[in-house]
């Protein structure tokens, strides 16, 4: 082709929800990569056949253009699907919009607090029609579902009077005003059932939710208290990777066409892929709209520190910043963000402490790596510790195998929570996992069920070298005081296994003596 062959402007664009998060690539025709980004390409180039690739959310669209002149390709962004109830998601509807928007404003539970923050709930099905197929006998969504508070006492179980719903179109609300604090929505599991040849079990689950109350010192957001607003989609039971939190002015409630909650839910979706990028638009937005919306400041923040490329340094040095007066300086999701910002940039993990666990997982990763070196990251005994080895890897938010579920807090006094209370409420690491087994065959066979029990005696057996409780913590991802603690419960009952006819390969003599030499 003769160098004087002219070059034409060929701008391909994605259009629709979504758009900003819409990965777009153009292909020569050798099929060479030679222009990729998110939103919208402006390029020169020379006449020929171009072919262009969009990706959005696994779904792949793919597009052939013949470049005779100036050329402008729009491409559709494919139907989304998610559990908020957002007006342009597919899945939405009117009949959950109009309800969730109505139930956000009005609290489900009578005789409540007036002032305080709150916690709104909204289970749905993705339509009437799944909701008959997966549940013809109209069973209530917040079945098996309580809201306990910071102790884990039961507040409300999501039930009765407690809630609004339609079983019969598939929705249920929750919304209760509450001090700002640590909640848990607790998941008691579903049973195995066998449908279709195919069994269907939900184990069950715990989720850490705070309650915020702003600490900003301005006129227009002094003393402001949040809501914090969890969307969940059902099929054969509660699907937890799908849900969406959003937080947003209790006064406000939830708004069905706020055009933010689409890149909220967009780049939480990105980070459960594990795709680490916050186009520019998007990021401009979070770091100026955090003040209406913490959640995309929260979102934005541990997307960027877990983007080892990332380039905005004083962008979100400000954000890291912001987020204590904004959300409360104790939060456990700020002080999270607080330890993964050392990390990043390589500073001192700062001196703070934590009992309880952050709403994001990988906050609680940070802060379980942060623990190999600063053990006084994590509070001894407290509920932070005991779920750090039972984590669930599913979704963004922070989830895990929980201990039973306590009985509810109007049956029993309400006893302040002293350091030994505190202790004495915490199952040990290993005797939960035992439960009612007495014979030393059984113990051992229940203790080897757990991960952490048995990847612990794994390289307890494979390594040759004197063991130390920092390598082990770092190899299993969990706090060094978790280790100890299952190495003592371990040396426990070993006296029992010992001697156990059939005892488990991994309880010999030589593998109980390392661990007493770490002991």
């Amino acid at each position: 082709m003769h160098s004087d062959t002219p070059s034409y402007k060929l701008t391909v664009s994605a259009v629709g929800v979504m758009a900003d998060f819409a990965h777009l690539t153009v292909y020569n025709g050798f099929l060479e990569d030679i222009a990729r980004g998110y939103e919208q390409l402006d390029l020169s180039l020379k006449p020929g056949l171009y072919s262009i690739t969009l990706k959005l959310d696994g779904h792949i669209i793919k597009e052939h253009v013949r470049l005779t002149g100036d050329t402008q390709v729009q491409i559709p962004t494919p139907p989304v699907y998610s559990s908020v109830v957002a007006d342009k998601f597919q899945s939405s509807h009117e009949y959950y919009a109009r309800n969730a928007r109505t139930y956000s404003l009005q609290p489900t539970v009578k005789n409540g607090p007036e002032t305080g923050g709150a916690i709104f709930l909204f289970f749905r099905y993705t339509d009437v029609d799944n909701r008959r197929e997966l549940n013809d006998t109209q069973q209530s969504l917040g079945q098996g579902f309580s809201l306990l508070d910071a102790q884990r006492h039961v507040l409300f179980r999501l039930e009765g009077k407690h809630i609004k719903e339609d079983t019969d179109a598939g929705w249920m609300a929750f919304h209760a005003v509450l001090s700002p604090g640590t909640y848990y929505l607790h998941y008691s599991g579903l049973p195995g059932t066998m449908e279709d040849d195919a069994p269907h079990e939900l184990p069950a689950r715990e989720i850490p939710l705070q309650v915020f109350r702003s600490g900003v010192q301005s006129s227009v957001t002094a003393g402001q208290y949040w809501q914090t607003q969890v969307f969940l989609t059902f099929g054969q039971g509660p699907i937890f990777p799908s849900m969406s939190i959003f937080i947003a002015p209790r006064e406000q409630g939830f708004v069905n066409d706020d055009e933010g909650n689409y890149r909220i839910d967009g780049l939480r979706h990105k980070f459960h892929n594990g795709v680490y990028i916050l186009p520019e638009k998007v990021l401009m937005e979070f770091e100026q709209g955090q003040w209406a919306s913490p959640m995309k400041g929260l979102l934005a923040a541990y997307v960027y520190f877990s983007n080892p490329a990332a380039d905005k340094e004083q962008l979100f040095r400000n954000v890291t910043q912001y987020l204590p007066a904004l959300l409360g300086e104790d939060t456990p999701d700020v002080k999270a963000l607080q330890i993964m910002s050392a990390q990043y940039y390589r500073d001192p993990i700062p001196a703070l402490s934590l009992s309880e666990p952050c709403m994001f997982l990988a906050g609680i990763r940070a802060i379980i790596r942060a623990s190999i070196r600063n053990p006084d990251v994590i509070v001894d005994d407290s509920q932070l510790e005991d779920i750090t080895d039972k984590l669930y890897n599913d979704m963004v938010w922070t989830s895990y195998q929980p201990a039973p579920l306590p009985e509810p807090a109007e049956t029993k006094k309400a006893v302040p929570q002293t350091r030994s209370s505190m202790t004495s409420s915490i199952f040990s690491v290993v005797e939960k996992i035992i439960g009612k087994e007495k014979t030393a065959e059984e113990i051992g066979e229940r203790l080897l069920k757990s991960q952490t029990v048995s990847t612990l005696l794994y390289y307890i057996e494979k390594l040759d070298r004197d063991l130390d409780v920092n390598d082990l913590a770092n190899r299993l991802q969990i706090p060094p005081s978790v280790v100890r603690k299952t190495v003592q419960h371990i040396l426990k009952f070993s006296d029992s296994i010992k001697d156990a006819e059939k005892k488990p390969e991994q309880f010999s003599i030589r593998n109980i003596n390392k661990l007493k030499k770490i002991h």
